[in-house]
């Protein structure tokens, strides 16, 4: 049974509807008629302002949008529909086969899109595909938070302290991150790069002098494209030499290693300002020995504060901490979040979040300048750090409580043993 088979099979099974957002009766019921025929409920809006306001009370798996409406027109509606769900489903029904409406389609994320006027059998094909895009996102997000309900369950705190540490080319982190990288690598990767590509093959024109003609936003957008994914490959060679490297040890105090904090952190420090953010370090106390590769727990101590950069409320403090308790050197990092949209570490991914590739957030690339391991791999990495020394890394939420108001907060902590 092919592809499109079994999703009809499944499409059943749907518990949300998909959205119609077109004007004219006949579309209507043209597209009903579609969703009838493969078993899956839908709801109708005749303009974008009606759609947002199903929205408002309502899920759906798919959302169908006609570009050329009335009242709110399908740029608009997309617009506002991902501000609210950013990973909202979207086929767009258009007139305009042109390439830049293609390209500007792209830029706003939509899923897929079907020329007019429609042919019932490709758009089904469409719409069906769209569906199991939606169902295997949906599934896999169900298992990842079962395996962190699963998890959080059946591991204490005492159980993680005490956690075989295992060595950097048995563990699970670093063959996954080492196959990733090599796929990547081949051009097993990005798709799209690959969408791009294609965008450009079929705009593309040959001169009268035997040169090819293709649109600058096509070569613009593949060149930002690029620039990224040669980061984010020069980010999984760097996780994967720190994850296959020996580390050698050398003794440290907590007084140095505080005194030392702010040339660990000078990479981030010129970001600051974009996000008008402030950084807080902590004054040297009691001291102790410390042992550990002084590389890698610098890297970790960057990802710390590039995650808390992330993820930080503009205009908010990083507050860096340090102390000595229960036979541990605790450095941790503490960041303001917004509420919307929301930037913290739920309860049920405390542990999921120290899984290579795992993302609660979608990707910024924005950040990708100051982010030196990319793919949801930094904090895999400081945990894997934080192992081979013998330590803890942990991060959740917490509540900002000396302030007024108490305001939400992510904490991470990074914990080392202290040799006396």
């Amino acid at each position: 049974m092919n592809n499109s088979k079994q999703v009809l099979a499944q499409a059943g099974t749907f518990t949300e509807p998909v959205l119609i957002v077109e004007d004219k009766a006949e579309n209507q019921a043209l597209l009903k008629g579609i969703c009838k025929k493969i078993n899956v409920a839908c709801d109708i809006a005749s303009n974008g302002k009606e759609a947002l306001e199903l929205v408002k009370d309502k899920s759906y798996a798919v959302y169908i949008v006609d570009l050329m409406m009335p009242v709110m027109d399908g740029r608009t509606f997309v617009k506002e529909l991902k501000k609210i769900y950013s990973s909202a489903v979207i086929i767009i029904q258009t007139a305009l086969d042109t390439p830049d409406t293609i390209i500007e389609l792209m830029k706003k994320g939509v899923y897929d899109y079907i020329i007019k006027p429609i042919d019932p059998e490709l758009f089904q094909e469409v719409l069906l595909k769209s569906l199991e895009y939606k169902y295997l996102k949906d599934l896999e997000h169900q298992q990842s938070l079962s395996a962190g309900e699963k998890i959080k369950a059946q591991i204490d705190w005492l159980n993680y302290k005490e956690n075989r540490r295992l060595s950097a080319k048995d563990t699970a982190e670093s063959k996954s991150i080492y196959n990733v990288k090599t796929s990547l690598a081949q051009g097993a990767g990005f798709g799209t790069l690959i969408t791009l590509i294609d965008i450009m093959k079929a705009s593309s024109m040959e001169t009268d002098d035997g040169k090819i003609s293709v649109d600058k936003d096509v070569v613009d957008m593949m060149i930002s494209n690029n620039e990224y994914c040669r980061a984010q490959i020069d980010g999984l060679n760097f996780a994967t030499r720190i994850m296959e490297r020996d580390f050698e040890f050398e003794d440290y105090s907590i007084s140095r290693f505080i005194s030392d904090l702010p040339k660990m952190t000078e990479r981030v420090i010129p970001y600051l300002k974009e996000k008008n953010l402030k950084i807080t370090y902590p004054e040297p106390t009691e001291d102790a020995k410390l042992r550990f590769n002084k590389k890698a727990v610098s890297l970790v101590v960057e990802e710390m504060v590039v995650n808390a950069y992330k993820y930080s409320r503009k205009n908010s403090t990083i507050n860096l901490f340090a102390r000595f308790r229960e036979g541990y050197f605790w450095f941790s990092v503490k960041n303001s979040i917004d509420k919307e949209p929301y930037g913290g570490v739920p309860p049920e991914y405390e542990k999921l979040v120290l899984e290579p590739f795992f993302r609660i957030h979608p990707p910024d690339e924005t950040v990708s300048k100051v982010e030196r391991i990319g793919f949801g791999l930094g904090l895999a990495v400081a945990d894997y750090v934080a192992k081979k020394h013998g330590g803890i890394f942990i991060i959740r939420d917490v509540k900002d409580m000396i302030k007024k108001d108490p305001e939400p907060c992510v904490l991470a902590e990074f914990l080392l043993p202290v040799f006396g």
